[in-house]
């Protein structure tokens, strides 16, 4: 994946990953057609990791939908899952080196990661498929993820968590706050709580670019208010995390801070975590060991992993 050519025109250099191997990067010399490897992987633990399977899944509309499974090896009974929401929305999960995805399936959660509707890689319809009023469909591909883990045999009902990060935070947000009762735990990665205060306070571009996806503050105050989770925290009564890094401008820190707030006011069980020096992207190591960390142990314990 990203090959990049040198301004001369001699060199292509790409990055070289899958489900087992973390990311290298690889040069390739243009004229001899001759490969060397520009950085070394770094040494793994001792822990088999996994290759997901693209399984397929129809979402309650009828439309076709998508998702990589990394189940838990050797287990072949309903057990604790983890659902695991892209940002974007038009982001795309595809089968690279995940560490998180991998220290769960380790500690016995399986994984699905979906491309719900309005990822990218399925068409152009496929991608505007969520937009304004078809947001409430992709909160249905949500729940339709999990009625698959569970007819499938993959998960136990009672023990799905469910996570993401930016687009994929406000999903399971929202999944919490209008299916109660659905998810057992919640992982909120920098994501959106009030529509209405982050077209406030994100960056100007972003704001503008997100009219199309959304609505429009000045004519769809109805519709943002009513797909905010922060307006329907009461009904978030499940454990919750929410991590946010200090100096996100795209999503800014308010969004976590104010859903934190709300539901430590009605007392309903919510840990914080904030990643300091860190942006949108969490860019150092340590800070995103510290996350997958965090993740583990709460998990662990929320879906009562032995």
């Amino acid at each position: 994946s990203g090959p990049l050519l040198s301004r001369d025109g001699t060199t292509a250099l790409f990055s070289i990953e899958g489900p087992e191997r973390p990311r290298e990067l690889w040069m390739l010399d243009v004229a001899t057609v001759s490969w060397s490897r520009a950085t070394d992987s770094p040494v793994m633990p001792d822990v088999r990791l996994v290759n997901p399977t693209l399984e397929t899944l129809t979402a309650r509309d009828g439309l076709r939908l998508s998702g990589w499974l990394y189940r838990v090896p050797g287990q072949d009974w309903p057990g604790p899952a983890m659902i695991s929401l892209h940002g974007g929305p038009e982001g795309q999960e595809r089968p690279t080196f995940n560490p998180q995805h991998q220290a769960m399936v380790a500690a016995g959660i399986a994984v699905f990661a979906p491309n719900i509707r309005g990822s990218s890689g399925s068409g152009r319809a496929f991608v505007h498929a969520d937009d304004i009023h078809g947001r409430l469909d992709a909160f249905q591909d949500v729940l339709a993820c999990r009625e698959f883990l569970v007819s499938r045999g993959i998960a136990d009902q009672d023990r799905i968590a469910i996570t993401g990060r930016s687009y994929g935070g406000y999903l399971t947000l929202a999944s919490l706050a209008f299916s109660p009762g659905t998810f057992t735990a919640g992982v909120d990665i920098c994501g959106m709580s009030d529509l209405h205060t982050f077209f406030r306070d994100t960056e100007p571009w972003i704001a503008a670019a997100a009219v199309s996806k959304y609505g429009d503050p000045a004519t769809d105050d109805t519709l943002l208010r009513a797909i905010s989770p922060l307006h329907s925290a009461a009904s978030i009564d499940v454990p919750l995390l929410v991590v946010h890094g200090e100096l996100d401008t795209n999503v800014p820190r308010n969004e976590s801070l104010q859903i934190v707030a709300a539901l430590r006011k009605l007392g309903r069980p919510v840990e914080y975590l904030q990643l300091d020096g860190e942006g949108h992207e969490y860019r150092r190591a340590d800070s995103r060991k510290i996350l997958i960390s965090h993740m583990l142990s709460f998990l662990t314990e929320a879906l009562r992993v032995s």
